[in-house]
């Protein structure tokens, strides 16, 4: 059995402190299921997924999954989990239950980030390499891409089904788009950001609350984590965070944060 370990990682405004969780090697992403009672991580260096029971904050199961994991978003049901192989151009789909592969597709793109919206439910694939989001239905099958994002590394969608996220890594931005208009898109279509919001540098992994009140970017390596108001689109604070974070996700009841410190091999939990 794991078991958390205390450290120290107050945020600026002097916060307690929190507790992380041993992983795998090399954690990349996270995903946080719709009843918040697991959280899955991606382990980069030893391609595997663990899974997290929030509720004991212990390892409930690891599954190997292939080299190189990044991206990992959970279906909303929670039945399945699916994860982006950089290394092969796939996304491999497992079932949350066993950690037995359900179906594989290839994207054509070397993958990174990845989420589900709601309204429809459809598959986004972050395709930074190509300066791209790929845009599917759950069973893997593209329909068309947002082509003109900048490097987009991570992504994320709000629970009302209305936006999501791109964030830039190379140019210290985060990119705002329509998600209510995705299921219009057929073929390379240019993308048309609703808005751009500047961040620190380096963000990676992206996060949406419950209540589409604010967004959470992971800056990798520099061990911080922005909180942006997305009313006004801004950031009003950061959260330290050492270790090297990756990838964020928030609770479903918002009451806690889940970072992965990629040098570290643990997953913060940090009450918001």
């Amino acid at each position: 059995m794991s078991v958390t370990i205390p450290t120290t990682g107050p945020d600026r405004a002097g916060a307690p402190a929190f507790e992380t969780i041993p992983v795998g090697q090399g954690p990349h992403s996270v995903a946080a299921s719709s009843d918040g009672r697991r959280v899955y991580v991606t382990n980069f260096n030893d391609g595997t997924v663990t899974a997290v029971d929030t509720p004991a904050n212990t390892v409930a199961m690891t599954f190997e999954v292939g080299p190189s994991p990044y991206g990992v978003a959970v279906a909303p049901d929670g039945e399945r989990l699916y994860v982006a192989a950089n290394a092969s151009t796939f996304i491999k789909v497992y079932e949350t239950a066993t950690g037995d592969r359900a179906i594989s597709t290839g994207t054509g793109a070397r993958p990174y980030g990845l989420t589900i919206t709601v309204h429809p439910e459809q598959l986004l694939i972050a395709n930074a390499g190509d300066d791209q989001v790929m845009i599917s239905d759950l069973l893997t099958k593209s329909h068309g891409t947002l082509t003109g994002i900048d490097f987009p590394v991570g992504l994320a969608s709000d629970p009302s089904g209305n936006r999501f996220y791109a964030s830039n890594y190379f140019s210290s931005s985060v990119t705002v788009y329509d998600a209510t208009e995705l299921i219009h898109v057929d073929g390379p279509t240019p993308a048309e950001p609703l808005a751009v919001i500047p961040v620190a540098r380096g963000p990676y992994g992206l996060a949406v609350g419950p209540h589409d009140s604010q967004l959470y970017v992971a800056h990798f390596p520099f061990d911080t984590v922005s909180v942006v108001d997305l009313n006004s689109r801004t950031v009003t604070r950061s959260i330290a965070v050492p270790g090297g974070p990756r990838g964020v996700a928030a609770s479903p009841d918002g009451t806690r944060l889940y970072v992965t410190n990629f040098f570290e091999r643990t997953l913060s939990v940090i009450p918001l």
